[in-house]
């Protein structure tokens, strides 16, 4: 596996446990590659929530997508 290939399970088990996810993390259970899911982010194909840079995608909207039947992943008050 190269640096930018990521384990589909792992990736779904990420999404089932967090809020946000990572391009990659959400282009592997989608089944594209990582500049793909790029390409889908600048298109405005996915949502995103951008933090200094850095490029997250709510995992309720992947869930929703995919049809998973999974809790929504709890959030620590901070």
């Amino acid at each position: 596996m190269t640096k930018h290939q990521t384990d589909t399970s792992a990736a779904l088990d990420r999404i089932a446990s967090s809020p946000t996810a990572d391009v990659e993390d959400v282009a592997a259970v989608f089944g594209v590659g990582r500049s793909t899911g790029y390409a889908a982010v600048k298109a405005g194909e996915w949502p995103v929530i951008k933090v200094r840079g850095r490029v997250r995608i709510p995992t309720a909207w992947v869930r929703e997508q995919l049809r998973l039947d999974v809790a929504e992943p709890a959030v620590a008050a901070g």
